[in-house]
């Protein structure tokens, strides 16, 4: 399938540069009543998140074995909590036992492992005398709520019932966190509790069908009012509950923006808030008596987890030429975080489109150029359509290295917030449930319209996809169902749910129950959901990549597909990563990966450097 004589291959090294980029997670300031200015924040790089301890100019890594960092949405909580008087910080760590709650000195670095047993932990929270830890754990059963005294020594469960628990915050010897039923999701249906020390619960919210998250109780209150987010106005919105409140108090609510990830100052008195709309994530501070509100951001970016310190609001940024670093946005200035030099300057800013899809709905989408396609012929740029994972996902403002680099090879790339994209509100986010490979499959293929139609120098008549996880299925479908396409990548997809419901992890058997029913009474949406059973329609040639260690979607649905495509006698090739979970994250991985998909649509696309650039072999052979 490959020839690199048809393409340039010095972008690759754009690729390998923003593979290794380093990206910031979460960030947490030391607790003001320790009269620190310390920051404690998580940094990725390839496969590897640590933990590192930002005092004035000098950084330390407190972490050598990793951090769990397995952000599902966006309504996943901090990973690692500070000691109220500043001397330690608790996070969930790996080592050969597994992920445990562990501490860490950050004058010594000493680590001591709170918890022991063959299961996962995560979601630490120190109590507010820093005796106790409470954090979620796998022990007896997944999601239930536990505590254990800070040195290890006394571990309970507090919550060991049919709901999974998930961030727990306290208030006083209370405990507030989110809870959903054992076949729910936590951005489709869920509640915020109440959990008294002795296990005694309380719901603070909850409803059907409607999805309630981030209870933070507020600083000071005598009353012990919270805030906390939920979408039963159709968008998600901010809340205060408290006992001289029969019902929660809208705070703010704003249609066509969900709101989220609320953060208290240290008096109680601010909110810091992110605010998504149309793939832009922004952070306001709202006063909640007053009610006025602050824009601390105007660029269109991707931001998350605001913090307060000193009066200032810290969050971790990325944009679309900046990869994720700590930021003060108060004084819009870097705090943490090394970006690679000189990659600003050779990606491109996206831009976004809208466009009607099948039965009038309007779909939001990011579209990267290449340089100078303004002044390029009409119908001289092929297109690649990327559908993201998920499904409740979106693309936005976010630093995306791979769509840059395919814009960089000479592609134009949309990426389509199809139906069932998060970000747009509630209704947009179930509009797929019990209709997988309907609406969505329509609005990710109307996107090479959509495109091609905006710019006059993209060709719609040269068309690719490629896509990872749900975004594997939508190509497979898509090359299945229609005959849109030329050519495909799919990574990492589910491709034969009636085998996939054996082989998943608790997330994706919960994602199928959520989407498709159970398999006893409703066996036939797994079946018609599934794209195996149009590779006899498949024409246009396949690339199928998985990682061998990916426990969300087993290799073997990428090794069903092959089999069938074999069977058939289609185009196809399979390409395995020996030591890649869910998602390529390995530099050398990423570069042989997303290379080849380029060779692929280079050659199927009718794409020609013609500038000395393109080698007819790989450079290691």
């Amino acid at each position: 399938m490959y020839r690199r004589d048809l393409r340039e291959t010095r972008h690759d090294d754009l690729l390998a540069d923003a593979a290794t980029a380093e990206m910031a997670e979460q960030v947490a300031a030391e607790p003001e009543e320790s009269d620190g200015d310390r920051l404690a924040y998580a940094t990725s790089r390839e496969h590897r998140t640590d933990l590192y301890l930002k005092d004035g100019d000098e950084t330390r890594k407190l972490t050598s074995r990793g951090l769990l960092a397995q952000r599902y949405t966006h309504l996943d909580p901090r990973w690692f909590d500070w000691h109220p008087d500043g001397e330690s910080v608790a996070y969930a760590g790996e080592d050969d036992d597994g992920l445990s709650v562990w501490t860490v000195a950050v004058e010594t670095g000493e680590k001591t492992r709170v918890t022991a047993h063959e299961a996962i932990d995560s979601h630490p929270r120190f109590s507010p005398d820093g005796d106790e830890i409470a954090f979620v754990t796998d022990y007896r059963s997944p999601g239930a709520l536990a505590v254990a005294s800070a040195d290890g020594r006394r571990v309970e469960v507090l919550r060991d019932d049919e709901y999974l628990y998930q961030d727990p915050r306290w208030a006083d010897d209370a405990l507030y966190a989110v809870r959903m039923r054992h076949r729910d999701l936590s951005d489709r249906a869920s509640q915020v509790v109440r959990v008294d020390r002795d296990g005694t619960v309380e719901p603070i919210f909850a409803s059907d069908s409607v999805n309630a998250y981030a209870p933070r109780p507020r600083p000071g209150s005598e009353d012990e009012e919270v805030a906390f987010v939920h979408d039963a106005s159709g968008y998600d919105a901010l809340y205060l509950a408290g006992p001289d409140r029969a019902e929660p108090e809208q705070l703010l609510a704003e249609s066509g923006t969900d709101l989220g990830a609320p953060a208290w100052d240290s008096d109680g008195d601010l909110l810091a808030f992110t605010a998504t709309r149309q793939g832009e994530v922004h952070v306001r501070t709202l006063a909640v008596e007053s009610g006025e509100e602050t824009a601390l951001t105007d660029e269109p970016g991707d931001r998350y987890f605001p913090e307060w310190r000193d009066g200032d609001v810290l969050a971790v940024e990325a944009t679309p030429t900046r990869p994720p670093e700590v930021r003060n946005l108060t004084t819009d200035e870097r705090v943490a975080g090394r970006p690679p030099a000189g990659l600003e300057s050779r990606f491109v800013r996206p831009e976004s489109i809208i466009y009607d899809s099948t039965g009038g709905v309007e779909i939001h989408a990011m579209v990267y150029l290449p340089e100078g396609h303004d002044d390029a012929d009409p119908d001289s740029i092929p297109l690649l359509v990327h559908p993201h994972g998920g499904p409740t996902a979106f693309d936005g403002y976010e630093f995306n290295h791979r769509a840059q680099y395919f814009a960089a090879q000479g592609f134009a790339v949309i990426e389509p917030n199809y139906r069932g994209s998060s970000g747009f509100g509630r209704e947009f986010r179930n509009r797929n449930d019990f209709a997988w490979g309907e609406g969505d499959l329509d609005d990710v293929v109307n996107a090479a319209d959509a495109l091609a139609d905006a710019y006059p120098a993209v060709d719609g008549d040269r068309a690719g996809i490629y896509g990872g996880s749900g975004g594997g299925l939508m190509t497979v479908n898509a090359l299945g169902r229609t005959d849109r396409f030329d050519a495909g990548a799919a990574f990492y997809g589910v491709y034969d749910y009636e085998t996939f419901m054996d082989d998943t992890d608790d997330v994706g058997w919960r994602l199928m129950k959520r989407e498709l029913g159970y398999p006893a009474t409703d066996i036939d949406n797994y079946r018609e959901a599934s794209p195996i059973r149009h590779v006899p329609d498949i024409d246009a040639p396949l690339l199928v990549l998985h990682g061998e260690e990916d426990v969300r979607v087993p290799p073997s649905q990428s090794e069903q597909l092959v089999a069938e495509l074999e069977k058939h006698g289609k185009t196809h090739e399979l390409q395995t990563y020996d030591d890649e979970p869910h998602g390529f994250l390995k530099r050398e991985n990423v570069l042989d990966a997303y290379s080849r998909v380029a060779d692929l649509f280079a050659k199927y696309l009718e794409v020609d450097p013609d500038d000395g650039s393109s080698r007819p072999h790989r450079p290691d052979e």
